[in-house]
């Protein structure tokens, strides 16, 4: 299938071999009941007049139901495609999409979200290639390409799509309009779990103040029926594997980040501020979140891409997909 050409930018976009050419190091950017009183006894006797045998049932008796099972998910057939987000804009980007056509969990996995986040983008263009045994495979490599394309973390022209979801088809920024679309596959695909892998400049652990720029090494989980249970399972496999110590996963809590019914689109002289995709299990049903960041300060770009792809890894065998 022949990939359709892309708006044609400027400068040409870093490649993986580029950045590993070079051997970056941490120099980019830094940086985000009421009760009621319960019945007599007596009034839960049944009436005088009633005679219960085991064993014979009422002819008024009404008929039993049978309970209520889950309607199965459908399973896609075997495939591999591609999607255009934002088709026809500057702004357009690949999405691809694999199913083994086996029932199974789907895991989306989002690179590119800021644009000066090489370890998290490399990392998705790679498992973009992995064929699940099982479920589904979704991954936006770049989703924001011209800030990837130029290096920096996006433009206020662009939006930061880490703070736009759910997103608008409305949105006058790019990044809203993307947000929106992302949503709507994950709800068409019955995404189960997202991992957006971001980096972040200096380590969660001894951080000296709190805020996005400190936050290197953690895995946080938001809200949905995986939490907290899978990102905790994703560090303790990944960690598994780590023999320095600062290079260790840590968990933060997520609990806190739920999606808010008034941040749809906003009105007039409204803030076009959303929420991270720590919010999606609040707009998805089903779905589980879970944000990932590296280090960059002193942590070689080739280290902070292995250990994304590590989490990816971990995160496709405990859901039975690898």
């Amino acid at each position: 299938m022949r990939r359709p050409s892309f708006y044609t930018l400027p400068m040409r976009e870093p490649s993986r071999r580029d950045f590993l050419k070079l051997g970056l190091g941490a120099g980019a950017f830094a940086f985000a009941g009421c009760g009621r009183e319960p019945p007599r006894r007596d009034a839960l006797a049944p009436p005088a007049s009633t005679v219960t045998v085991p064993g014979i049932a009422r002819d008024d008796a009404p008929p039993s139901t049978p309970p209520l099972s889950p309607t199965p998910k459908p399973v896609p057939p075997q495939s591999r495609g591609e999607r255009l987000l934002l088709p026809g804009t500057p702004s357009e980007t690949i999405l691809t999409m694999e199913f083994s056509g086996k029932a199974g969990p789907v895991l989306m996995v989002l690179g590119g979200v800021h644009g000066n986040e090489p370890g998290g983008w490399l990392a998705a263009e790679e498992v973009a290639s992995w064929p699940p045994a099982a479920g589904g495979l979704i991954v936006l490599p770049r989703a924001n390409r011209i800030a990837v394309a130029n290096f920096v973390r996006t433009t206020e022209e662009l939006g930061d799509l880490n703070r736009l979801y759910p997103g608008s088809p409305e949105s006058p920024l790019p990044m809203g309009r993307l947000a929106a679309e992302i949503v709507a596959a994950a709800r068409e695909f019955n995404v189960d779990v997202v991992l957006d892998l971001h980096e972040s400049w200096a380590f969660y652990n001894g951080r000296s103040q709190n805020g996005t720029a400190f936050l290197g090494q953690t895995v946080t989980t938001g809200i949905g029926p995986r939490n907290p249970s899978l990102g905790r399972d994703i560090i303790a496999r990944v960690n598994g594997n780590i023999s320095v110590e600062r290079d260790l996963l840590v968990e933060r809590d997520g609990s806190a980040f739920r999606s808010d019914p008034t941040l749809g689109a906003p009105g007039p002289g409204q803030s076009q501020r959303g929420r991270s995709s720590l919010s999606l299990g609040g707009h998805v049903e089903g779905l589980t979140p879970i944000l990932v960041e590296m280090g960059q300060k002193d942590q070689p770009i080739a280290r902070r891409t292995e250990l994304h792809l590590q989490v990816a890894r971990a995160a496709m065998e405990l859901l039975g997909i690898a």
